[in-house]
């Protein structure tokens, strides 16, 4: 029926994502202008890739050479598409 949607709460929101869970029981996942839909599980999969490569990566050096902690702020790049 026209009008009606599903609602969306927001989980996260960070400068370049967006996470929100619809009434329907999938996951919105935005990057910039690309917005995944998804099943929970596939979110957490997605979720555990992107922590394992960011491990194989190792702590972000910055300029200085001092290491940052990856929930500090401004550890995050200012970069990137903006929702």
């Amino acid at each position: 029926m026209r009008g009606q949607g599903c609602g969306k709460t927001v989980l996260a929101r960070g400068p370049c994502a967006e996470v929100t869970r619809c009434t329907c029981g999938h996951f919105h996942l935005a990057m910039g202008p690309v917005t995944l839909r998804l099943e929970e599980d596939v979110l957490r999969a997605i979720g555990m890739t992107l922590l394992e490569a960011l491990q194989q990566l190792g702590p972000r050096a910055r300029a200085t050479g001092e290491e940052a902690e990856p929930s500090a702020p401004g550890a995050l790049s200012t970069g990137g598409w903006k929702q």
